[in-house]
């Protein structure tokens, strides 16, 4: 059982080859996404050339990296946030988002694809909305994206 004490940090080149296997596990679990590109080339995303491009954050817990969260922050945008399974609704996707808001309290942005119906939830109930006009229904993988968008009020 994975106690509900986590820490966030900046990532490492050394977390680089789990977030990458997080993102992975997720695809291959999830029967509405097709994979696109193979673990390999999923892999080799996440390099040091990563770390200068985007701000990412980790949530480790028990030792353990159980997810991420990738933001650009020149616009102000989320790039991907991900939890392994077993660090999953306990807080930690939260607080990832959390660090976001406080970074750009201004605003964010993020893109996610339509079925996903638990992460919509997620961002509904932390105060985003759907941008209809910029729905995007000519993805790589087929599937709609939606963007998201956080505004302070």
């Amino acid at each position: 059982m994975i106690s509900l004490t986590y820490s966030l940090r900046p990532a490492t080149l050394d977390d680089l080859p789990r977030c990458a296997a997080i993102v992975n596990d997720y695809v291959d679990e999830t029967e509405w996404l097709p994979r696109v590109l193979s673990r390999e080339e999923t892999e080799a995303l996440f390099n040091a050339d990563l770390l200068t491009r985007r701000f990412v954050l980790v949530l480790e817990m028990d030792g353990q990296v159980g997810g991420y969260m990738s933001m650009d922050d020149a616009e102000a945008r989320i790039i991907g946030l991900y939890l392994a399974p077993g660090f999953r609704c306990n807080g930690g996707g939260k607080a990832l988002l959390n660090a976001a808001k406080a970074r750009h309290p201004e605003g964010l942005t993020l893109t996610m694809f339509e079925p996903n119906l638990h992460a919509r939830r997620f961002y509904e109930r932390e105060g985003f909305e759907e941008v209809l006009e910029a729905r995007n229904d000519n993805t790589e993988e087929g599937i709609a994206e939606v963007l998201m968008k956080w505004v302070t009020r």
